[in-house]
């Protein structure tokens, strides 16, 4: 079987505005235990970067919960958010600088929230960098149409302050398996 999925560094290592809306609309493919390929369309992601508040990797602090932002871009920081939910964010740019984009839907059921999807696919802290570009047991492969994609604060980061509100949440529009709708 051919699988045409996205293996260049290049394309993570787009401008991370730009790596992040062409991530939308993309597909997450995963490949269970059984051998089963699960196959969903990115429908909505939230972008960090280390020059704001909202990001974990804020002003260049790398640590052991967060040293997979610093990798090459393409690769996975899945971490555990409150204790209880898994999240994947899939890592832009060049090494050594944090950014990632939080996936936050699938176009799949149970897939409207980042620790839903997590739960879904069973991603875990175990799939933390794990090569995206590889394709081993989970890659995203481009998409079939250039969906009409929308823009807006990102959610539940007030601590952030003002970079609370930068406009870095993008998602399909219309699409009824958004976490939450754009206002």
């Amino acid at each position: 079987m051919h699988i045409e999925m996205i293996s260049t560094r290049d394309f993570y290592h787009q401008t991370p505005i730009d790596a992040a809306r062409a991530l939308v609309g993309a597909w997450l493919c995963r490949m269970m235990p059984d051998g089963r390929v699960v196959r969903a369309r990115i429908a909505e992601v939230e972008l960090y970067h280390q020059c704001e508040r909202g990001c974990h990797a804020f002003g260049g602090r790398c640590t052991p919960r967060n040293d997979a932002m610093f990798m090459d871009g393409g690769h996975t920081y899945v971490y555990l958010c409150y204790g209880l939910h898994n999240m994947l964010n899939i890592v832009l740019g060049d090494a050594g600088v944090g950014i990632a984009v939080l996936v936050r839907a699938l176009e799949m059921d149970g897939c409207d929230g980042p620790g839903k999807l997590c739960r879904t696919l069973g991603i875990t802290r175990a799939d933390n960098k794990t090569d995206l570009c590889s394709g081993a047991h989970m890659w995203v492969e481009p998409r079939d149409f250039v969906p009409e994609i929308l823009s807006g604060p990102r959610i539940g980061i007030d601590y952030a302050g003002d970079d609370a509100a930068l406009p870095w949440r993008f998602g399909i529009a219309q699409s009824p398996y958004l976490s939450r709708p754009f206002d």
